[in-house]
């Protein structure tokens, strides 16, 4: 009996429980996707999946043709086929994970190894929603182990083809492309390696970006929306623009917070335990994935919207790995943590947050004549369906020359912007709603007010 004991949980056996349990853990996700619009995001990608629109945000440039591409293949509500995406895409990260990480450990730890950094909580919990951050950090995985196998001489041209995929889906991940730099600078004794690696660069871009551009009625077209998506992202909402006023050791100390407390922790005392089982002698990084990481580290900083947690998980991710590279006891002891912040899926799945909540409530009770101002929040209130007029208010002057009738209302989003520009509105609020910050921050707090 102790022989038979020892084969079933030890070598190839075990190797088998384990991925066993990982099926499991990735089935209970699946089961807990999140059927909410929860953001505006996520309201523009499940409204792609009907009907692709580029002019009209269905969804935003560039268009993540991929992820949008890919869940119109699968027959569930939008929200729910997108998460599936997202999801599954994630998942399978745990493949190049261990083949990367075999190469320094033997098969049982790496797989351990890898099965941790696919438990993450904070990835593993916006994975199940309708963001394309998911199947975008599973494809930096898969990219990752492309980069090492091509330095190795094998598979050259997978790199560039991965990058194109990518870029596909999420095109911020665009700064982690500095590592193909690497690629293109090693020594070759055959010039025409270098004219095709370059070549295959090219074409897996124009692969995806030739298609969304004639979608829109061409590739001018694409460009001028190109251009009006860029001076708004980095003028009105980017990162560089939402902290404008913050001292810059402001912001890097916002960003330490989203890396380590959102990131690691979720939110949570025990995730910085789970971190600190870690936090000894981690493995060395390598000057490319150095280089890369402080690339994407400063794109971060300076371009993106850092209020978001969302826009530093690659450096999550990146970060992960060289810490898990660990004996077996202080990364079983992460990975416990982090499933256990990862069971917030079932929270996540059935608790509405606070914009759903208002937006039903607005539904339920406003009288149908009345008039909603509204900042993002529009094309939530719209995709939920509420039985009165929207109105999304992108500017102060906008809202001036908009009529207020005698039930006319505006969302707190839009109050503090539009105060913010200087506007005197007199209101008294007469809803307000709370859902998990951990989840979508920007969403978490909803309040409506009726104009006086």
């Amino acid at each position: 009996m102790k022989q038979f004991r020892d084969r079933l949980f030890t070598g190839r056996s075990l190797f088998l429980w384990v991925a066993l349990l990982f099926l499991a853990v990735l089935a209970y996700r699946l089961l807990y996707i999140s059927p909410f619009a929860a953001s505006y995001d996520i309201a523009n990608f499940a409204l792609a999946v009907d009907q692709y629109d580029l002019a009209d945000l269905r969804p935003h440039f560039p268009g993540y043709p991929l992820f949008i591409l890919v869940a119109t293949a699968l027959p569930f509500a939008p929200v729910l086929s997108l998460g599936t995406v997202s999801t599954i895409g994630f998942a399978s990260s745990v493949i190049p994970a261990y083949l990367l990480l075999k190469r320094s450990a033997r098969d049982s730890l790496a797989l351990l190894q890898a099965i941790a950094l696919n438990l993450i909580a904070s990835i593993v919990v916006i994975s199940a929603t309708g963001m394309s951050d998911g199947l975008a950090l599973g494809l930096l995985v898969w990219f990752a182990w492309s980069v090492e196998q091509a330095r190795l001489g094998k598979r050259r041209l997978l790199p560039y083809l991965l990058f194109g995929l990518l870029m596909a889906t999420r095109l911020s991940y665009a700064p982690v492309g500095i590592i193909l730099l690497f690629l293109l600078f090693q020594k070759r004794k055959d010039g025409w390696q270098l004219v095709s690696e370059l070549s295959v660069l090219a074409l897996a871009q124009l692969a995806w970006l030739l298609p969304v551009a004639f979608s829109t009625g061409g590739p001018l077209t694409f460009a001028r929306l190109a251009l009006s998506f860029v001076d708004g992202h980095f003028s009105d909402w980017g990162g560089s623009a939402a902290t404008d006023a913050e001292p810059l050791v402001g912001r890097l100390l916002l960003v330490l917070k989203q890396i380590f407390w959102h990131g690691f922790a979720f939110g949570s005392m025990i995730g910085l335990l789970g971190l600190a089982f870690l936090a000894q002698r981690p493995g060395r990084i390598e000057r490319w994935w150095g280089v890369t990481a402080s690339t994407y580290f400063a794109w971060a900083l300076l371009a993106q919207n850092i209020d978001k947690p969302r826009h530093l998980l690659p450096l999550v991710l990146i970060l992960a790995f060289y810490l898990l590279r660990r004996p077996a006891l202080p990364v079983a002891l992460f990975a416990l943590t982090q499933f256990y912040l990862g069971l917030a899926l079932v929270e996540q799945a059935n608790q509405p947050p606070a914009t759903i909540q208002l937006a039903d409530w607005i539904s339920e009770e406003l009288p149908p004549d009345a008039t909603v101002f509204t900042d993002e929040e529009a094309r939530q209130f719209s995709f939920s369906r509420p039985e009165v007029r929207i109105v999304p208010v992108a500017s102060l002057s906008k809202w001036k020359a908009e009529p207020k009738g005698r039930d006319s209302y505006v969302t707190g989003r839009l109050l503090e912007r539009l105060r913010e520009q200087g506007a005197k509105i007199d209101v008294e609020r007469v809803a307000s709603f709370e859902s998990d910050s951990r989840f979508e921050p920007e969403d978490a707090s909803a309040v409506l007010y009726r104009l006086k």
